[in-house]
């Protein structure tokens, strides 16, 4: 299953690529990662890192990722190797745009409820590239009134 999707913003791009590349921030950002613990981390030259990480989902069960942010064309590379799902996720900053692909194959019973699964994931990234845009990120929101 491939999703594609594109939200434009206002404000500074050096800001959305710090929180989209802070990759200890995924789960304040993409609801459906739990948490996510760093297995370890590789440099790549500069401005490019690799992270290993284990992830744990907000439906369900867990995984094995591998995270690469790239600061010279502000891509954030995931590719999960295990778990309900296995796939790669590409995030990018492109101008005053924030762009995502997946390529992501469902595995056991989550391939038996695909439809569903395609639907969900379509709905968390676009609110996941909401959150990331916002011109404050969620922890540094402001308490309502009340």
């Amino acid at each position: 299953m491939i999703i594609q999707e594109k939200v434009q913003f206002e404000g500074d791009p050096e800001a959305v690529w710090g929180r989209l590349s802070d990759v200890e921030r995924i789960p304040e950002f993409w609801h459906g990662t739990r948490s996510l613990t760093v297995l370890g981390r590789e440099q790549k030259g500069p401005g490019r890192e690799t992270v290993r990480a284990r992830s744990k989902f907000a439906f369900g069960g867990g995984g094995e990722v591998a995270i690469t942010s790239d600061d010279s064309t502000k891509t954030l590379t995931s590719e999960y190797t295990s778990g309900p799902f296995r796939g790669t996720q590409v995030v990018r900053v492109v101008g005053n745009s924030l762009e995502v692909d997946w390529e992501v194959n469902f595995t056991g019973l989550f391939k038996l409820t695909s439809s569903w699964s395609a639907g969900h994931f379509r709905s968390g990234t676009l609110h996941a590239l909401e959150r990331l845009t916002a011109k404050e990120s969620p922890t540094q929101a402001s308490p309502s009134p009340g």
